[in-house]
């Protein structure tokens, strides 16, 4: 357990151990899901044992359904609905209950980059949203057969149901330190920081900026002081993706007139030239609203139905601003890749116009700034109709041709042209990960 954070950086359980004999009974795995009341196991027991009722697909979903709930409440009484919305990029105040604006993909993501869960949990987790969600829908013929429902029961106890309360969350320990001390310069978590796996990098400037909203008085003089520190020692390993939010909160501290905090970020953006990364309006942030309400749609009920709308709605607002160019790419890509069970035929035309008025340019953003941290793309990835379906992708719009500066992307994108599936794989999930940057050009 990491007891130091200016020793180490915060990790991620790895599930609780159920064994092989076991994971093969629903007896045996709801053993172990030590979080759900005595009556509850009894209730999935039940579920999954009445053969003539059928009722294991049921059984299932409870379990998924409790499963999701737990990771949202711990998530949002640890960090706050704030702290979720700077974490997902969207506009608090645009909302009348954030809080219902969470999908089951963005509370999967966050319980993985915040720490209650690993990589390993995110990438099946995923996949189990997309199986219930299947099952659910009308347009499904038939129902989650035995064994996929038991698997289901399986991870979701495995890597959260199965934790009576948390481990040591060390994460919090680090957020704590940001706004109760100004870290001296040779820190130890700041050099770690500069080495570490990318999506610690990403949640520590979106935690900064959350709390620079959050915090008053002294607490806010230290996680100012801290920003300045550590932000430009990170800003050449940081993806546009997350520098955007920087330009983004001096706009607003400039709009507010509040000269003090704007100050700071001034001065930050001064010393790594990153004035660029100011948006002139908050027409982008429309766009992103847009998006992140397509990529909604398509991880929830009856995707394939609730897609073209989704879609119309963001095409109709025009050419995408570059601040949300990153968003936008996300919600199409996904849509266009679809699931197990296939796409939407209805929105396929629409995201196709889309991605026609992508530019190379934009095309070249996308592939250096977002791919390498895009996990809901990149999950898709391992399931085979998406691999191919993003192949097409590949080859239809050139994307060999284009111009990329980081190396491993370059290689990632080979290796999709000459259909070697291992290694996009084995890429893809150090993208995950967070190990992207094997001579890369990001700056």
């Amino acid at each position: 357990m990491c007891k130091d954070m200016s020793l180490e950086l915060w990790y991620s359980p790895t599930g609780v151990e159920i064994s092989n004999r076991d994971e093969r009974t629903i007896e045996g795995i709801m053993n172990y899901a030590i979080s759900l009341k005595d009556m509850e196991r009894r209730k999935v027991i039940s579920a999954f044992n009445d053969e003539n009722a059928g009722l294991h697909d049921m059984g299932s979903e409870y379990v998924w359904k409790r499963t999701i709930n737990r990771l949202k409440s711990l998530i949002i009484d640890d960090f706050g609905i704030e702290f979720v919305m700077e974490m997902l990029g969207r506009d608090i105040n645009l909302m009348s209950n954030p809080e219902k604006t969470l999908s089951e993909v963005d509370i999967i993501n966050l319980a993985a980059d915040l720490g209650f869960i690993d990589n390993t949990a995110r990438l099946l987790l995923m996949q189990q949203s997309e199986l219930i969600n299947h099952f659910s829908s009308p347009e499904a013929s038939t129902s989650m057969a035995y064994f996929p429902a038991l698997a289901c029961v399986l991870y979701c106890t495995k890597y959260v149901l199965g934790y009576d309360s948390l481990p040591e969350f060390t994460f919090g320990n680090f957020r704590e330190r940001l706004f109760n001390e100004q870290l001296p310069e040779n820190d130890g978590i700041i050099t770690l920081l500069e080495t570490s796996a990318y999506f610690y990098r990403r949640i520590t400037i979106r935690t900064l900026l959350s709390l620079i909203r959050a915090k008053q008085g002294g607490e806010l003089d230290n996680v100012l002081n801290n920003f300045a520190k550590i932000t430009p020692k990170l800003w050449s390993k940081l993806t546009g993706e997350d520098k955007w939010p920087i330009g983004n909160a001096y706009a607003e501290y400039i709009n507010q007139g509040n000269k003090e905090v704007a100050a700071y970020i001034k001065s930050v953006l001064i010393k790594v030239k990153g004035f660029n990364y100011v948006p002139e309006n908050l027409r982008s942030q429309t766009f992103i609203e847009a998006a992140k309400e397509l990529e909604n749609v398509h991880y929830q009920f009856n995707n394939f139905y609730n897609e073209p709308d989704a879609a119309k709605k963001l095409e109709a607002l025009g050419t995408i601003p570059a601040p949300a160019l990153g968003v936008c790419m996300t919600s199409i890509l996904i849509c266009k890749l679809g699931n197990a069970y296939g796409v939407s035929n209805a929105a396929k035309p629409i995201l196709d116009r889309m991605l026609s008025n992508i530019s190379e340019r934009s095309w070249a953003y996308y592939l250096n700034e977002v791919l390498p941290t895009d996990k809901v793309v990149l999950s898709k990835l391992f399931d085979t109709p998406g691999y191919k379906r993003w192949l097409k992708i590949i080859a239809k719009y050139n994307l060999q041709s284009i111009s990329v500066a980081n190396y491993k992307v370059k290689r990632f994108i080979n290796s999709c042209c000459d259909d070697k599936y291992a290694t996009v794989k084995i890429i893809a999930n150090d993208f995950i990960e967070g190990r992207i940057e094997e001579g890369s050009g990001n700056n």
